[in-house]
């Protein structure tokens, strides 16, 4: 995720604090206890970040859903209509048809609108499968 801090460098400062360790610390008793502890740190942050970065995709999620659910034409339909737009534009260029550049912006938002749709049908067909499971009575175990 861009803008966020970078996780592996992060991790490669735990690496190197743990390297200290062994140096710093000569009690095998201190030195467990500090190992122990720069790793609970590493778990903490990993678990940290892979809580935020499941909210970012619940809230995703929800937004595509509520696009897809959406009153107007253009709400439903704006996803898969710039997409094909985009795509129209690539083929065009590739042809020789077209003398814009294609940039890595372009692609980019491409790839997000195209995934953003494929995740947007999933989760139409996927959720009245769910709602239907959960609302099932469960069987009385024997």
């Amino acid at each position: 995720m861009k803008g966020l801090l970078n996780i592996t460098a992060i991790g490669e400062i735990l690496d190197r604090m743990l390297g200290k360790v062994d140096q710093l610390v000569t009690s095998d008793e201190e030195r467990l206890t500090l190992r122990n502890e720069i790793e609970r740190v590493r778990i903490d942050f990993a678990k940290q970040i892979l809580d935020a970065e499941m909210e970012v995709m619940r809230k995703r999620t929800e937004l595509i859903a509520a696009e897809a659910k959406g009153e107007s034409w253009i709400q439903r339909n704006w996803r898969p209509v710039t997409a094909l737009t985009f795509l129209v534009l690539i083929v065009l260029h590739h042809l020789g048809a077209l003398s814009i550049a294609i940039t890595d912006q372009m692609w980019d938002l491409l790839q997000i609108m195209i995934g953003g749709y494929v995740v947007s049908r999933g989760i139409e067909k996927a959720v009245p499968a769910i709602a239907e499971a959960a609302t099932r009575p469960t069987p009385p175990n024997r």
